[in-house]
């Protein structure tokens, strides 16, 4: 606690706006942070991954105190090629008009609310994903949903917004 002390009076004086978390999966740690400290963290980074339940149980924790919920290894964690490459996937993102990178980012930001970290390693990548999501939000219905969250993990059907 001493470390996000120092870290509060940061935000204090206006040099640090909002200070986040990563990788914390505990419900306990979060909530004895959330009740212990001034300044509350109000961004979450954690992996997209099976090792974690995909943080099923805990997004609706997340959304409750206020904190945005970002996501990483959302191509490359175990949610990578096995899904990626999944026909179900496939056959989704083609009807949508769309990579099924861009399937799955859409998946996060639009029906569990959280916030993909695109690792993209070219510039050519990152402006392909960026564009791709901005230019075409894609409509998701609750077929399509219920369809990848069940390549995924199934208990995502939990987190739909």
């Amino acid at each position: 606690m001493a470390a996000w002390r120092v870290l509060e009076s940061y935000v204090d004086r206006g040099i640090i706006r909002h200070l986040g978390i990563v990788s914390v999966h505990d419900r306990d740690y979060l909530i004895k942070l959330h009740n212990e400290t001034r300044v509350k963290p109000s961004i979450i980074q954690n992996r997209f991954h099976s090792n974690r339940g995909y943080d099923v149980e805990l997004r609706p924790l997340f959304k409750e105190m206020g904190m945005s919920n970002q996501l990483f290894w959302i191509l490359t964690g175990s949610a990578g090629g096995k899904v990626r490459n999944n026909n179900v996937i496939t056959e989704i993102a083609q009807s949508q008009g769309v990579s099924n990178q861009i399937l799955l980012y859409s998946f996060i930001l639009v029906c569990l609310g959280g916030t993909p970290l695109i690792g993209s390693k070219t510039l050519l990548h990152m402006e392909e994903d960026v564009t791709a999501l901005l230019r075409k939000p894609l409509i998701w219905n609750d077929e399509d949903f219920t369809a990848v969250a069940n390549v995924i993990n199934k208990n995502l059907i939990k987190n739909k917004i």
